[in-house]
């Protein structure tokens, strides 16, 4: 093979450890940290195998320009920002660890559920500002809840390991799994869910049945009021409908990791409006895309998916 043929480019901060592994099997590899989409295009027909992450969107003509490309890495869950099918299509290998952040994920849920449940931001800020104030700030008691899992992947099921011990009624909704009910957890339909629950959770993909799954009409199908968290992908979420439910108290609180536009220096001055107009709507609480980000679960990510592709590679292909 020519330099070029086994040439690996990765395009993110990486752990140690992590370049060296691909180096071990022969490649060449360029360590360009956070080139723009143009940038990347550019480059691409250079590379036998590319590192990315969520910023980098690997689109069909991205994937026709890198025409000796034969493997896509995407440390982490979501695989929104590539063309699978158009990649599968060429025959290029996709590999990506889902299973590596599950646990930081669910522990951030739990925390949001905590802070939305007690209002634990906005009496910490009080407090900053010399403000002592109880009685508004009275909680409600998560013990008793039921609580709806929507997706049983990776972070749903570690979510809902990590909620048995709370003393809450756990059902989970997944289009296309059955049979994983327990004496932990209730497999239930969407009106089950619809009927009973207090909070929702999600944990699914983006992809054109889920886009935008949570809109007006979603909302209104609760019987009750709830609470909604969203660690998944922001396009999961109509940011209106939202507003809508925060303002009208169908919605207690929300808690979300991620928005439909996470590029906050892009937007317009309407985005910035809906923005501003949903952290003012009521029990809201916004994280940047950290649910599975943590010091432990950041390194996992790389390690798992480098292990991943280092066995097909010996496997399959190494001599």
């Amino acid at each position: 093979m020519s330099e070029s043929q086994t040439k690996f480019l990765v395009t993110d901060n990486v752990p140690e450890g992590f370049i060296a592994g691909f180096e071990e099997l022969g490649f060449i590899v360029d360590h360009i940290q956070k080139p723009t989409n143009d940038e990347l295009y550019e480059m691409a027909g250079a590379y036998t195998g590319i590192v990315v992450n969520t910023s980098l969107i690997l689109t069909k003509k991205l994937i026709d320009k890198a025409i000796l490309l034969k493997y896509i890495l995407r440390p982490g869950s979501g695989l929104d920002n590539v063309d699978v099918n158009h990649a599968e299509q060429k025959g290029i290998k996709i590999f990506n660890s889902p299973e590596a952040n599950a646990d930081a994920v669910a522990e951030h849920v739990i925390g949001m559920i905590f802070s939305l449940l007690d209002f634990i931001p906005r009496a910490s800020e009080q407090v900053k500002q010399l403000q002592w104030i109880r009685e508004p700030n009275n909680g409600t008691l998560f013990k008793g809840k039921t609580i709806g899992i929507i997706g049983y992947g990776n972070t749903g099921t570690a979510l809902a390991k990590k909620l048995s011990g709370f003393g809450v009624h756990i059902l989970v909704y997944d289009k296309y799994k059955t049979g994983f009910g327990n004496n932990l957890i209730k497999e239930a339909d969407m009106p089950e869910i619809f009927e009973n629950a207090d909070l929702i959770s999600l944990h699914i993909p983006l992809t054109d049945e889920t886009e935008y799954l949570v809109d007006d009409e979603f909302i209104d199908h609760f019987k009750k009021t709830f609470y909604l968290i969203n660690t998944s992908r922001g396009k999961n979420v109509k940011s209106d409908s939202l507003i809508r439910g925060l303002q009208s108290g169908k919605l207690l609180g929300v808690a979300l990791d991620v928005i439909e536009n996470e590029n906050i220096k892009s937007y317009s001055l309407k985005e910035k409006g809906q923005l501003q107009e949903l952290m003012v709507s009521g029990n809201i609480i916004i994280t940047p895309h950290i649910a599975g980000w943590t010091k432990e679960s950041r390194e996992q990510i790389f390690m798992v998916v480098l292990e991943k592709f280092k066995n097909y590679f010996l496997n399959n292909i190494a001599t």
